[in-house]
């Protein structure tokens, strides 16, 4: 498993974490009718707050939105 596969599962991991805490939340509230809602906008929060995340170091070329990172141009 590379690099980007294993940023792929522990992103995976931490949307259906913050799926399941959403979903603890809407038991413990006993809300009803549009309760799928609380785990959705968790799970899209957690979504957006790993995109930009690099997960372990690598030596190759990096990338940030898509766009490589000159590092000698910020040096």
């Amino acid at each position: 498993m590379d690099r980007r596969e294993r940023a792929a599962v522990i992103r995976l991991l931490v949307v259906c974490a913050a799926w399941a805490v959403g979903e603890a939340l809407i038991f413990q509230l006993g809300v009803g009718g549009l309760g799928f809602v609380v785990p959705a906008l968790l799970a899209a929060a957690a979504y957006m707050a790993t995109r930009d995340v690099t997960w372990g170091g690598s030596d190759g070329p990096q990338y940030y939105r898509g766009r490589r990172i000159d590092r000698d141009r910020w040096h």
